[in-house]
């Protein structure tokens, strides 16, 4: 693995009962790159980021990280108990805390100043005291990104996040993306392939296993030849 390289899978394969999700699954995830999953529905997309976050364990095969990496996951629903009195900085802040637990323990100034830049990278300055209840679904979505933002994550890992998007909340999202990727790997399974393909550096496309292609570019090449998602 290169200092350049985050994870790696080798030959893995997944399967539910009888059924294989995956299976001889080979990529590696760079760092500082926007890749995305796209590929059709059941076609292993969201058991690979399972895989990829530990979720879900390789029952043949191996996945490489490199030592020390933590990933941020976002799953394709997000769903709160939206009667729970939880306001958008509150579930920011949440981001910040550590594995070790402390009892009592105040949010420190570093721990706000995170979570106020975390808010603000994915412009919802001002919604710090709304509750999670009066959100749209974007801006949820959105909510829930800064949190992962605000952490110490190296790779931010994103199921289908635009699934219950509108067009433009879905291109909102996107944005916001590519201006984390200088900072953050960026890994997003979607369906929305021509959107996703616009941002992204790498495209993946998964059917059982997996095709790397040399850009996003040459992916929609095939596509507008014919090819079948």
């Amino acid at each position: 693995m290169t200092d350049q390289t985050n994870i790696e899978f080798h030959n893995v394969r997944f399967c539910y009962g009888e059924v294989c999700a995956v299976n001889g699954v080979n990529f590696s995830l760079p760092s500082h790159r926007l890749s995305v999953f796209v590929g059709p529905n059941g076609g292993g997309k969201s058991t690979l980021i399972k895989l990829l976050t530990g979720l879900l364990k390789p029952q043949e095969g191996t996945i490489s990280y490199r030592r020390g990496i933590e990933i941020g996951y976002v799953p394709q629903n997000v769903t709160f108990d939206t009667s729970f009195p939880l306001t958008v900085g509150e579930l920011v802040l949440q981001g910040t805390l550590t594995k070790q637990i402390r009892p009592f323990a105040r949010y420190t100034s570093a721990q706000k100043g995170r979570a106020a830049d975390a808010i603000r990278r994915v412009g919802l300055s001002g919604y710090e005291q709304r509750g999670i209840g009066q959100l749209s679904g974007g801006q949820l979505q959105r909510a829930v990104i800064a949190r992962t933002l605000a952490s110490s994550v190296d790779i931010i890992a994103l199921d289908e996040p635009d699934v219950c998007l509108d067009i433009d909340a879905a291109r909102e999202l996107y944005g916001i993306l590519r201006s984390l990727k200088s900072e953050k790997t960026i890994l997003m399974a979607s369906h929305n392939i021509q959107a996703a393909l616009d941002v992204a550096d790498r495209a993946i496309y998964v059917n059982k296993t997996v095709r790397e292609y040399a850009s996003p570019q040459a992916l929609k090449d095939e596509l507008n030849g014919g090819i079948s998602l």
